[in-house]
């Protein structure tokens, strides 16, 4: 059955990337920003259906929904897999902050980059501040904004450490902050092994194992958004991890992942 479903959500899934490819070349220069932003959308409802992935939304208490949150929000959430920006992108299309290597992997790197997101050199202290500028100039723009302050995925059984520097740019631009809480389960309602994108995984070897698992359920959880004004950064995420922890029943893990430990070394 493994092979079976390769077969026909492989081949699917190429043509959706091309498609895809071919939308932000040619009609995104033609386009206005309501159209790309429709585009990507309906793209990314495209591409996680593509994958076998079926998605479930609850609003909390003082959350909208995902479909009608305001331009100039920032969006904060703990981060699992590279299917975390479709995921969020299919409701709710946004500027993603993600490290420099995706612009290199095939086919996605291309479109993640032409789509309007935002690459960061990790580990640069000079590079955090030229990213603060750019968030705070896309939310005053009317942009929603969106980091993953984990600084690198987990294995979706815990919630690393947030990290709070980008979340400055909120500070500064006023913007409120909407904490998105994923969570990924197999058919047996348990944590998905299959969606896991740690260790020495690769990019290829993560899309074949979504690809060739019968059903990944992902559910996303929209908290109220962080308003209140005199908040530092720090507490502002502190606030959302706490909010995050309670909502998807993940224990808070402080321990520093090593690959991050060496970045604060240099």
């Amino acid at each position: 059955m493994r092979q079976i479903r390769l077969a026909w959500r492989l081949p699917l899934l190429v043509g959706l990337l091309l498609g895809g490819l071919a939308t932000v070349l040619l009609l995104f220069p033609l386009g206005g920003p309501g159209f790309r932003r429709a585009a990507i959308g309906r793209w990314s409802r495209m591409l996680v259906a593509a994958c076998g992935i079926e998605v479930a939304y609850r609003e909390h208490p003082g959350a909208a929904a995902l479909t009608s949150l305001a331009g100039g929000s920032f969006i904060v959430s703990n981060h699992i897999s590279w299917m975390d920006i479709f995921i969020i992108d299919s409701q709710c299309p946004a500027s993603f902050v993600a490290k420099a290597e995706i612009a290199s992997w095939p086919l996605v790197g291309t479109l993640v980059a032409r789509t309007g997101n935002l690459f960061i050199e990790r580990g640069k202290r000079h590079a955090v501040h030229r990213m603060i500028e750019r968030i705070v100039h896309s939310l005053a723009a009317g942009a929603r904004v969106a980091v993953f302050p984990e600084g690198t995925t987990s294995d979706g059984r815990r919630l690393l450490p947030f990290h709070a520097n980008l979340v400055e740019a909120a500070v500064r631009a006023r913007a409120p902050v909407v904490p998105v809480g994923l969570r990924y389960l197999d058919s047996r309602g348990e944590p998905s092994r299959a969606i896991e994108f740690i260790g020495e995984t690769t990019f290829v070897q993560s899309l074949l194992a979504v690809l060739a698992e019968p059903v990944i359920r992902c559910e996303v959880h929209v908290l109220a958004p962080i308003v209140e004004p005199g908040l530092r950064r720090h507490d502002i995420v502190e606030r959302a991890r706490a909010g995050l922890s309670q909502c998807l029943g993940l224990p808070l893990d402080d321990s520093l992942p090593e690959n991050l430990r060496e970045l604060r070394r240099r």
